[in-house]
């Protein structure tokens, strides 16, 4: 789905001071809190779910890593993260969204402006739409920093641009600060939009495909600031990837999703060694390193089934070699604690 010119930004305004709500960050109790979440819209007068029944709560300074292959719902729940869904005709229909121990169900955009920025930051898969072209890095930065509805003065906006910049490690920076979006390389701009995001120090980062179109180089560069920002911040961290290494360098923990649903979540390394849905199972032996010297990489057959064409039992079934005819009907299986993590297959004892 194409991003908005301009709408990756933490750009939302502050409310004015002394109306903020408290962000709080209590180590004992999440930070991020999802409660059997559903997303979706309104279809000939039918609602048609994008995301469904999600669960997962996030501690402060923790890391999550979600995957899964295009149209799995990635991208829909990380939106629902910092109020943007609305921007594609997409709402919270059923569960519970709470961040920093505000309830954010049933928000509007008014109650959007004074969290996004400040408690969550974002940063969408497309440097490029992201920016603004027409704008300087220097006129976004001082938007993302929220001049005009903080105790800032102009010149003190810009010094603090200046030094965000500087943390992201890009050269040159009083020129950069003077050029638009097209005047820089892929990097350049990534590291802009890291920028923007981590403007207000927000306790909680969302990055969605962050290495997307980079060559490997810049990839790891990019990789690596982020790995190194988060531990200068103690910020927590949820990466959306369709690369299992890329989760592996830098979450702690690993949430694979399939079809709208969640269907397995734990230790990055537990997921990664002993697998118990077919699914992340089969994603773990198509990635380059896994297949044996002078065999073809594995593949999954089959394609993801569609937004409402969702198969009738497990969503997984018409392209999971081990299904059975119990698989075939009923509902998504739930998850359950199988080897110390969450999987939603009701014969994970079996998967190899």
């Amino acid at each position: 789905m194409a991003e908005l010119p301009g709408a990756g930004l933490a750009t939302a305004q502050a409310a004015a001071p002394g109306t903020d709500p408290q962000i709080v960050v209590d180590p004992r109790k999440p930070y991020l809190d999802v409660d059997h979440l559903q997303i979706g819209l309104q279809r000939d007068g039918l609602p048609l779910h994008i995301v469904d029944t999600v669960t997962v709560s996030l501690l402060p300074g923790a890391s999550l890593g979600i995957v899964g292959e295009s149209g799995s719902g990635k991208t829909m729940l990380c939106r629902s993260f910092t109020g943007t869904l609305g921007r594609y005709g997409v709402g919270i229909t059923g569960g519970r969204l709470s961040i920093a121990g505000h309830d954010l169900t049933n928000a509007r955009e008014k109650d959007w402006r004074p969290i996004r920025g400040r408690a969550v930051g974002y940063v969408p898969q497309s440097s490029l739409a992201g920016l603004n072209p027409v704008l300087t890095v220097e006129t976004q930065l001082l938007e993302a920093l929220g001049l005009g509805s903080r105790t800032l003065t102009k010149a003190q906006a810009r010094i603090e641009a200046r030094q965000l910049l500087d943390m992201v490690k890009i050269p040159r920076a009083d020129a950069v600060l003077h050029e638009r979006s097209h005047q820089l390389s892929g990097g350049m701009r990534q590291r802009v939009m890291i920028a923007a995001a981590l403007a207000l120090r927000p306790p909680l980062l969302v990055l969605d495909e962050p290495t997307t179109a980079l060559d490997v180089t810049v990839q790891y560069e990019i990789l690596v600031l982020i790995r190194q920002l988060r531990e200068e911040l103690g910020m927590g961290l949820i990466l959306v990837s369709h690369d299992l290494a890329v989760v592996e360098f830098l979450c702690s923990q690993v949430m694979t999703m399939y079809a709208g649903a969640t269907v397995e979540i734990g230790a990055s390394e537990n997921i990664r060694s002993r697998p118990r849905h077919p699914y992340t199972n089969a994603l773990l032996h198509s990635r380059l390193g896994m297949a044996e010297r002078g065999k073809d990489l594995v593949a999954i057959p089959g394609e993801s089934p569609a937004v409402g064409a969702w198969p009738e039992g497990c969503r997984f079934w018409p392209r999971c070699s081990s299904a059975a005819d119990a698989c075939r009907t009923g509902a998504q299986p739930a998850p359950r604690l199988v080897d110390g993590h969450l999987t939603a297959c009701i014969r994970a004892e079996d998967v190899t």
